[in-house]
């Protein structure tokens, strides 16, 4: 695969209708956990370049792969600050009332997030190469969900909000404000 286009998010142009798929990490700045809040320099920046999006009229895109990673992971953030001295395994905690309401709380923010993005967008799961997926995965280059959102942004030519350092391959456009992959 292609090394990405890593492009600094902060002084990027947005264009209407332009499509931004926004990574779960993105949107755990934008919309964080109660039990961690994002910090300061990643409120202020992202919630910048989010302003930016919505104000040039771009589309902030979420899929199912994203919306999962941003559920699963806000809830494990909540365990593991909050509740895990009380419950020995995430599953117990899950299924607790105060694993019920941790959940019920994720749902109200992912909710929040579906007013920005609309519906969930397919990921083309058919067309895209999962070939070329499985290799750089086995070789250790990429996630498994990475490189399906990849190719899915590759595929419907969109550009990736992301802050995922991880994020050097797949010949598309990267916006993010990480350094390390800035300087990739």
């Amino acid at each position: 695969m292609m090394k990405n286009n890593s492009i600094h998010a902060a002084p990027y142009v947005f264009r209407a209708e332009e499509r931004i798929l926004v990574d779960a990490n993105v949107w755990l700045y934008l919309q964080p956990p109660v039990a961690r809040p994002a910090p300061s320099w990643a409120n202020r920046g992202y919630s910048r370049v989010f302003a930016n999006l919505l104000a040039a009229g771009a589309v902030p895109v979420i899929d199912a792969l994203i919306l999962s990673e941003y559920l699963n992971r806000y809830v494990r953030i909540e365990y593991d600050a909050c509740w895990k001295e009380g419950y020995a395994k995430f599953k117990d905690f899950r299924s607790s009332p105060a694993g019920v309401t941790v959940a019920e709380n994720a749902v109200a923010e992912a909710e929040h997030i579906l007013s920005f993005t609309g519906r969930l967008q397919d990921t083309m799961a058919n067309e895209i190469s999962l070939s070329d997926v499985f290799a750089e995965f086995k070789q250790g280059s990429i996630d498994f969900n990475d490189g399906i959102l990849i190719e899915n942004c590759r595929l419907r030519q969109w550009k990736f909000l992301t802050h995922d350092a991880d994020i050097r391959v797949g010949g598309i456009d990267v916006l993010t404000l990480n350094k390390k992959l800035l300087g990739a």
